[in-house]
């Protein structure tokens, strides 16, 4: 049964990009999004999938963890490189308030200005959210944003999914579902619709229970999965099939 990863950082210099991506086709993957975290990434990001175009879809945006490296013009730069790109979706881009507070402002423009890019190229988003998502559902609803897109590493509550699904995303279930400690996550993800999720590693951080002193790859994704049959009781082969349909909806793909 094929997989897909949802976000992952295969541009990062962490990986040997060709004897993965080897991997990676022998061991069913069927895609993997690869999201930009700054405007000087863009064109690295944008070459793996000019390399590996069956398997790579890009996001091209502005992290909010890395504020102090971007500056205002990168969303106009953003604007040119969607252009002349044409990505997949824009992110990573969000709201992250474990940062400092005095943050917070400067994090909400760039994301408003990410949004309305979004907005005006019918582009879904990939969104990074620590400790802010009823902010961040509170901009995307005062935004009429309808087009979607993946809640990057979702933990929060069941009542937050829900609101996030109805906004039309899917929630990124990853790594940190693994661990033996979170109660709370495994509930939410037992709720969770079948349409409401897809499966990511965001390699080569957050790495499961299974491989906290390995390298994390896309690889992990089956077994992920398989954390994910059985907290919702379903096939394994089901959860990477919701999967894989949930990811190519949200991109627009004919599955």
């Amino acid at each position: 049964m094929g997989w897909v990863d949802s976000h992952c950082h295969l541009d990062f210099d962490d990986f040997d990009q060709e004897a993965l991506f080897a991997q990676l086709r022998s061991q069913g993957c069927e895609g993997v999004l690869i999201p930009a975290t700054q405007a000087r990434f863009f064109d690295r990001v944008m070459s793996l999938k000019q390399t590996y175009p069956e398997l790579v879809r890009v996001a091209l945006g502005l992290h909010p963890y890395f504020l102090s490296e971007h500056c205002l013009d990168d969303l106009s730069r953003l604007e040119d490189a969607i252009n002349r790109f044409k990505p997949d979706a824009i992110g990573e881009c969000g709201l992250d308030f474990l940062l400092e507070a005095p943050t917070h402002e400067q994090q909400f423009t760039y994301f408003r200005g990410q949004l309305e890019l979004a907005s005006a190229y019918n582009l879904p988003l990939v969104v990074h959210c620590r400790k802010a998502h009823d902010q961040l559902a509170r901009e995307v609803s005062q935004a009429a944003f309808k087009v979607g897109g993946f809640i990057h590493g979702f933990s929060g509550s069941s009542q937050q999914a829900s609101r996030y699904i109805k906004q039309g995303f899917v929630l990124g279930l990853g790594g940190a579902l693994t661990y033996e400690r979170a109660k709370a996550m495994h509930k939410m993800v037992a709720a969770l619709p079948d349409d409401g999720y897809t499966l990511e590693t965001d390699s080569p951080d957050m790495p499961p229970a299974f491989a906290r002193h390995e390298q994390n790859t896309p690889l992990n994704v089956p077994k992920i999965a398989q954390y994910v049959a059985r907290l919702r009781d379903q096939p394994l082969e089901t959860v990477l099939l919701h999967s894989r349909e949930n990811f190519r909806r949200i991109l627009g793909e004919h599955i």
